[in-house]
């Protein structure tokens, strides 16, 4: 179907600030000419909703190399002021510029994978999903896109199927509140699609990311360790530096590493295609292994002596930082699940053109150091020269 020939939509749409959102948005107003975003956006850091989704969307369109269209797609999209948290549903729903939204996409989230003291994390996920589902029931919204995680799976092992929920256990608040929000969306009565990513990381292309989560975090931790240890042995950290460090946790083959253009892809494709009662695992099909992961990064980091694996306790300084500041990511690096693909086979042809590798794992951790480290003096010498031998690792 032709733009001519469809009938103009009107979106609303939660998390336009984040990873996912953002991309989707630009991702849809390039595709579809007729179609219109309102976006649920805090104001913070002295800006106002507004001028945080014009920020968003320049640095977004940026980031895909197409500036020119940035104020095309600012035209479509309307900042309303809310926090899904915390939104007065019935005064929301009366709001003259939603009249007219046929369509949800909640795509905000907490994506804090560590302990949940204060309660934020189900705040955010699972209360602000509720809200949204009653704001959707008041504006008598035909479609409901809901944006949780493959790792709703929680601690299950084996093939988990693209319908499957309800898991007897969790590795966090995070995974158990978007399991809990999935059922609201599935018992909301209202026609929905649930998209299930993988760990997004950078795109395929080039591996750079706007806006990294999750698993950089340990690169974010290596580069300071690495620096620490160099200083302690009196080298240079941009060479080879030999940490003696094991990660203590169960080294897994299926690690899910999707990249942010195939999510931007799949979700933006599928949510056209207005399918009811579907949940997609947007993960790809290719997962990469714990000793992939292990031999790319400390490649990339000239670092030898990194090990995976549950035959050695933490001994050293370094071993109980990184334990401490990025050990609630060692669940996603030991969970053996397969992610069945029935669904988005089906209905995404574009699955058939993405796998992922070694190679593509050297790519977006070089990317990152590049982007988030080009100050550094020893980051940039390391990364100018291309490394000259394998590292002395195992998994």
């Amino acid at each position: 179907m032709t733009d001519s020939t469809r009938a103009p939509e009107r979106i609303l749409l939660t998390g336009l600030t984040g990873l996912v959102g953002s991309s989707v948005v630009v991702a849809l107003a390039r595709a579809r000419r007729d179609c219109s975003f309102v976006c649920l956006v805090r104001g913070a850091g002295g800006l106002s909703a507004e001028q945080r989704a014009q920020a968003v969307i320049r640095d977004e369109c940026a980031f895909e190399g197409c500036p020119r269209i940035c104020d095309e797609v600012l035209d479509r999209v309307t900042a309303v002021e809310g926090d899904v948290t915390s939104i007065d549903v019935e005064q929301l729903a009366a709001n003259p510029l939603l009249k007219g939204v046929q369509k949800v996409l909640h795509c905000a989230a907490d994506v804090n994978l560590g302990k949940d003291p204060t309660g934020r994390v189900f705040t955010v996920n699972y209360e602000g999903t509720r809200r949204m589902v009653e704001l959707a029931r008041r504006l008598g919204v035909s479609e409901f896109h809901y944006v949780a995680t493959a790792y709703v799976a929680g601690k299950q092992a084996g093939v988990i199927y693209e319908q499957e929920q309800h898991p007897p256990a969790f590795n966090n608040p995070y995974e158990e509140s978007k399991c809990k929000a999935e059922i609201l969306v599935r018992e909301s009565g209202i026609p929905f699609t649930i998209y299930r990513p993988g760990i997004i990381v950078g795109r395929k292309s080039d591996g750079r990311i706007r806006k990294p989560l999750a698993f950089y975090r340990i690169l974010e931790f290596l580069q300071k360790l690495k620096e620490r240890a160099a200083r302690r042995k009196g080298v240079s950290p941009d060479g080879w530096v030999d940490m003696d460090m094991n990660c203590r946790t169960v080294a897994s083959d299926h690690i899910y590493f999707v990249p942010i253009d195939y999510v931007q892809a799949a979700i933006a494709d599928l949510f056209q295609r207005g399918t009811a009662g579907v949940t997609y695992h947007v993960t790809g099909d290719h997962p990469v292994s714990a000793d992939q992961i292990l031999r790319a990064v400390c490649r990339v980091f000239r670092i030898d002596g990194l090990t995976i694996g549950m035959d050695r306790a933490c001994k050293s300084a370094e071993e109980t930082m990184f334990s401490k500041f990025v050990g609630d990511l060692f669940p996603y690096f030991s969970s053996d699940l397969v992610f069945d693909q029935q669904n988005i086979r089906r209905d995404f042809a574009g699955l058939a053109q993405y796998d992922y590798g070694s190679a593509d794992l050297e790519v977006l951790t070089h990317a990152y150091l590049s982007d988030h480290y080009r100050s550094v003096g020893w980051v940039r010498d390391m990364l100018s020269r291309a490394p000259d031998r394998d590292p002395r690792v195992s998994a």
